[in-house]
């Protein structure tokens, strides 16, 4: 780990960014935002900050298992302030092309079944992007204040100002992490696969 701060967020479900920080879970899925050019998702970068966010319907979107994980921001405002503490490098990306692939996955996430297949099948002539990350809790999560050019239906935010990640650790071992890089890799078809 090279870098000392960052100023690049990525938007994700609060209770997703949880998810990766505490190993839960090691990939996202994309595929566009409103206010996106073209409204297609773009790997802009492959290092960033996750940027916490709320889904309105967040219990439906939760396996029933996981539907306790919505405790932990039933209160929260992400209106006035943002607090960074899971940061991201991107390992790999995966086309999924297939839904029975988006089914194949079920195992390796906290969402119920229809949450990424839902997904999946929003723009379908368009695959949905498996991004696999390794993530790290920082030792020291940073509060900035919300500002206007962080609103809206868009994916990637610069932070006005660096946050330090000098200080982070890991969600998974290394060899945890690969056991599941290699699972996910085993339950999708080998085609689907492409070299980051």
């Amino acid at each position: 780990m090279s870098l000392i701060s960052s100023n690049i967020g990525l938007k994700e479900w609060a209770v997703t960014s949880s998810a990766l920080g505490r190993g839960e879970q090691i990939f996202l899925l994309r595929k566009g935002g409103i206010r996106e050019d073209g409204r297609h998702f773009k790997i802009e970068h492959e290092q960033f900050l996750l940027y916490p966010g709320l889904f309105h319907e967040g219990q439906l979107l939760l396996k029933q298992e996981n539907q306790h994980l919505l405790k932990e921001t039933a209160n929260a405002d992400f209106s006035n302030e943002i607090t960074f503490s899971v940061y991201c490098e991107l390992i790999e990306t995966i086309d999924i092309s297939e839904e029975h692939q988006v089914r194949a996955l079920d195992a390796f996430h906290i969402w119920s079944e229809e949450f990424p297949v839902k997904r999946f099948n929003w723009k379908p002539l368009h695959p949905l992007k498996l991004m696999i990350v390794r993530a790290y809790k920082l030792d020291a999560p940073a509060t900035v204040n919300v500002t206007d050019d962080y609103a809206g239906c868009k994916s990637w935010i610069d932070i006005d100002h660096p946050i330090d990640i000098s200080a982070l650790t890991q969600a998974l071992s290394d060899a945890e992490f690969e056991k599941q890089v290699s699972e996910i890799h085993e339950a999708l078809t080998p085609e689907t696969v492409t070299a980051h």
